[in-house]
């Protein structure tokens, strides 16, 4: 990302809250994951497995853990108290601030199936 881009985000600090939390750790305990998987830094994601949520960076389509909740109510807990800024790694090097992070966007397209790219674009270039 570039100095332009991270200009560019829009933050947004309303929290997750419960409902969507729980929204997201329903659909993740059902076999799927949150993030995007391609060559090289692919963002931000979200895992279950083995009875552990996990959140961290994810290389070459693989989650790297930064976190880890030992069952769903610690999970809901943290993600219900998180935003899109704050999820933003906006204290972070340039290169990870704002880029392909947990946004509302994208778990709100995750639950519809329709994240794609086009999230990238809404939230940093206001289409």
């Amino acid at each position: 990302m570039t100095q332009d881009d991270s200009q560019d985000f829009v933050p947004e600090t309303v929290l997750f809250g419960t409902t969507l939390a729980i929204a997201v750790a329903t659909k993740l305990k059902s076999g799927l994951s949150f993030g995007y998987s391609h060559r090289d830094y692919c963002g931000m994601g979200i895992l279950f497995q083995d009875g552990m949520y996990y959140y961290g960076e994810i290389w070459d389509g693989y989650l790297e853990p930064m976190l880890s909740f030992e069952g769903e109510v610690a999970f809901i807990a943290w993600l219900a108290m998180q935003s899109t800024s704050s999820l933003a790694r906006l204290d972070d090097e340039e290169f990870f601030r704002g880029n392909q992070i947990v946004s509302r966007l994208r778990l709100e397209g995750f639950l519809e199936g329709t994240s794609s790219i086009r999230d990238y674009l809404l939230l940093y270039h206001k289409l």
